[in-house]
């Protein structure tokens, strides 16, 4: 009975730190923006970083975000744009982006854009039209201010 009982509560536990992974839900800002709207590069402020510690998760990055995503983001009119660009251009610490775009690909990035900030860029209607959700994290588990910029290209 006592092997029982610890196999469940081993079970509730893992039940539990899966839940607290990131999720495909709405992210904590949403966005309806189009592809024209992009052109122009756009910033958005966040805090980077949470307690989610992404191998811990199933991924194979080193990075700490929260559950819920910073941000969703409903694209629309992306089909003559050859490429979305998601990256963090400035941050107090080393970020991380985590990405599920609209196909529902998952897309992580560390230090692609240099001086420790990430980028991920999104090619094709596929993923880029429709719901992008991102994460803004940290390498480290500490948290720290961060600026988001999303801009579409033609290449």
């Amino acid at each position: 009975m006592r092997t029982l009982f610890s196999a469940f509560l081993v079970l509730i536990s893992l039940t539990a730190a899966a839940a607290a992974c990131p999720t495909i839900m709405e992210g904590r800002q949403s966005f309806s923006v189009s592809g024209q709207y992009l052109y122009t590069p756009r910033s958005y402020g966040v805090v980077a970083g949470g307690n989610q510690y992404l191998r811990n998760c199933g991924f194979n990055h080193t990075g700490y975000v929260v559950s819920q995503p910073d941000f969703s983001f409903y694209t629309s009119g992306m089909g003559g744009y050859g490429r979305l660009e998601v990256e963090v251009t400035s941050a107090a610490c080393d970020t991380v982006l985590l990405v599920n775009s609209a196909n529902g690909s998952w897309f992580f990035d560390d230090d692609s854009a240099g001086n420790m900030n990430p980028r991920v860029n999104l090619y094709g209607t596929s993923n880029t039209q429709g719901r992008i959700d991102v994460w803004v994290g940290t390498y480290g588990p500490s948290t720290c201010s961060a600026t988001l910029e999303m801009e579409t290209w033609y290449n």
